[in-house]
């Protein structure tokens, strides 16, 4: 396995063309969103830092809105961040300042892991197959848990499992319990169906545990990076939170946030449907056009990416991504994203989903030739 991180191998495959290593929103502006791009000029004249506290927080409501999600600004502070990496290093240093060791879900991005391991917090496996095995499965788990803090990340990259309604009532009933203190990086939410979609924060905030939720707008709306991310954070880990926040961050830019609250106004149109169906279609495209004997989908269709199998005798997630990145079709392969046990990933592909149809068809197209020239062999 190679030791280089993913984010590494992201940043390698940013000049190509068919490039669908990371998890981004890299595709063309919609008419719309156009609109708001040619508007930005305007929004840059009228952003002012001094109404910048007002404005973050009417961006959170609505953004947090838009996922179905309650507005509890009496329990919950919201922080600002430039990304949700950044979000999770602060997090990570309350964990090391307070001596809590961590069940972190498997798989994730690796990013997590490796931040957590940088702060020197003992790490615990909670393996994401117990939220899809039933009950019996999670209740398992929690009684062998020794971590003090439960890490999840739903929908999760990068398989789209969804902690659902039940176990996460379940988990935050033994946090509260148990006196744990809970993370929970809901960063792809805008992509959960509404069959899927219930109050993470309202659940949290009538427990009255403490918790820290991770937010972000980088994997939604293509803004040339320009995104606002923020951590909501719970009322007896605020005072500290927010302490190591400012050694951070005085302020998020006002016209960043002015720029993605039009994107989010702009969805709120139709509840976000044309950001899910942009996904659904290229998703189609590409399982149309790729033979399922080669790779096969194994993600629950709840994020802008694809987790593939590679179905095919003698081959593993890293041979066929060396063999496409010759070919110019970027993408990762599965193993960095298990962070205990790599094996487990070793046979999976992650493909980004946000992009163009024609980006997500060239590179369909290599990997149909690719199968048939291994196929020839």
């Amino acid at each position: 396995m190679s030791e280089r991180n993913l984010t590494q191998e992201e940043v390698d495959a940013l000049p190509f063309e068919n490039n669908l290593s990371d998890g981004h929103a890299f595709r063309s502006w919609t008419d719309a969103e156009f609109a708001i791009i040619a508007d930005s000029a305007r929004f840059f004249s009228e952003s002012d830092r001094r109404g910048g506290r007002l404005a973050e927080a009417e961006y959170i409501r609505r953004y947090l809105a838009l996922g179905a999600q309650s507005y509890i600004p009496e329990h919950f502070t919201g922080l600002m961040s430039y990304s949700a990496s950044m979000a999770v290093e602060i997090v990570a240093n309350l964990l090391r300042l307070r001596g809590l060791s961590v069940a972190l879900i498997e798989p994730c991005f690796d990013n997590i892991a490796d931040i957590l391991r940088r702060h020197r917090i003992p790490l615990q496996p909670f393996p994401e197959t117990v939220l899809t095995e039933g009950a019996a499965a999670l209740e398992g788990l929690l009684e062998t848990l020794t971590a003090d803090a439960v890490f999840l990340v739903s929908p999760n990259n990068p398989t789209g499992t969804v902690t659902d309604e039940q176990a996460f009532t379940r988990i935050v009933e033994y946090c509260r319990a148990e006196g744990k203190l809970l993370v929970l990086d809901g960063c792809f939410r805008v992509y959960l169906s509404d069959e899927q979609v219930y109050d993470h924060y309202r659940i949290l905030a009538d427990s009255g545990i403490d918790c820290v939720v991770i937010e972000d707008t980088g994997k939604v709306w293509p803004a040339a990076e320009l995104k606002a991310p923020f951590l909501s954070v719970s009322p007896r880990l605020t005072g500290e939170i927010a302490a190591m926040h400012s050694d951070f961050l005085l302020h998020l830019s006002p016209f960043t946030v002015r720029l993605i609250t039009e994107f989010v106004r702009l969805a709120e149109e139709d509840g976000g449907r044309y950001l899910r169906e942009l996904v659904a279609r290229n998703r189609t495209l590409f399982q149309n056009a790729v033979p399922g004997s080669f790779l096969r989908t194994d993600d629950t269709r709840k994020l802008g990416l694809a987790w593939l199998e590679v179905t095919a005798d003698g081959l593993d997630g890293e041979r066929v991504r060396r063999l496409l990145a010759e070919r110019d079709v970027h993408v990762l392969s599965g193993e960095r994203f298990y962070w205990n046990s790599p094996h487990l990933g070793r046979r999976h592909l992650r493909m980004a989903l946000l992009r163009d149809p024609e980006v997500i068809d060239r590179a369909a197209a290599v990997i149909a030739g690719l199968w048939a020239e291994l196929g020839d062999g």
